[in-house]
């Protein structure tokens, strides 16, 4: 089972893409409504996104080496699915807009160019990732129902949630990924920067907490999945296997929704 996942799951970024449309679903019933044509764009695109990331080079694009045919491949299926799920569901012209810059900044991160991609900058790994993840899930749903301006602490509270589970990766890489990257285990050390990811997990518990000012499911719900997050942080080593972080940290994306549905439909 664990190389299945390994190898159809993890590799071609389907459990991550699955991830980040869950965290986009739990926000959507808690909310709001299910709208599977948003939930097709989140899947598709990220999808998409993270798999034209592993391609190294541009020219890979029309000379596939045989062990990237897959990823390129991916990336244009995703691609294709992403603008059919946009025609069908259709939006107003600001969401394409929001969209449109989303899709261009997660672009220009994922670059198969050497030093030129956003990626490469200094400082700004954790930060796009975790702007771009908030916008295209929470962000977007406020958008689409115009109150974006009425639930900031939500907004805030989902970026350092990304931020703290994106940490753990960044010390996964912290021997690999060059050192003018500059990323928060590079700068602080590996210790400091798992008390830095707890910190923003705790802190995303408490600015979910005031922009709701109340202890119900969707707070109960958010709060256990911190707890669940702060334990793989806790976890968290250099030494971990890739397994651990592709699939167990990646998860905690998950839990929200699985967690909503269990207290949500259990409680019904």
């Amino acid at each position: 089972m664990k190389n299945f996942i390994q190898k159809y799951l993890i590799e071609t970024n389907i459990w991550v893409a699955f991830c980040f449309t869950a965290l986009l679903a739990f926000f959507q019933l808690s909310l709001y409504e299910i709208n599977f044509y948003v939930l097709g764009i989140a899947f598709f695109g990220t999808l998409s996104v993270y798999n034209f990331t592993r391609v190294k080079e541009i020219k890979q694009y029309w000379k596939i080496p045989e062990n990237q045919k897959l990823q390129v491949f991916l990336t244009y299926f995703g691609l294709i699915l992403t603008l059919i799920f946009l025609f069908l569901r259709g939006f107003e012209l600001k969401t394409f807009l929001y969209l449109s810059v989303l899709g261009f900044i997660s672009f220009c991160y994922s670059l198969p160019f050497e030093s030129l991609g956003l990626r490469g900058i200094p400082f700004l790994k954790l930060f796009l990732i975790a702007f771009v993840w908030t916008g295209s899930s929470v962000g977007l749903l406020l958008i689409v129902h115009h109150e974006i301006v009425y639930y900031p602490n939500l907004l805030v509270s989902v970026f350092l949630f990304v931020a703290g589970i994106c940490i753990p990766f960044d010390i996964r890489d912290s021997q690999t990924d060059e050192s003018e990257l500059k990323t928060i285990p590079q700068l602080i050390g590996l210790k400091k920067a798992k008390l830095l990811a707890i910190i923003c997990l705790i802190l995303s518990g408490l600015f979910f907490y005031f922009e709701f000012k109340t202890f119900s499911q969707i707070v109960l719900t958010w709060w256990i999945s911190l707890v669940f997050s702060l334990f793989l942080v806790l976890k968290t080593t250099d030494k971990k296997s890739d397994f651990f972080y592709s699939f167990w940290v990646e998860s905690a994306s998950l839990f929200p929704l699985i967690l909503f549905g269990i207290i949500h439909y259990g409680l019904a």
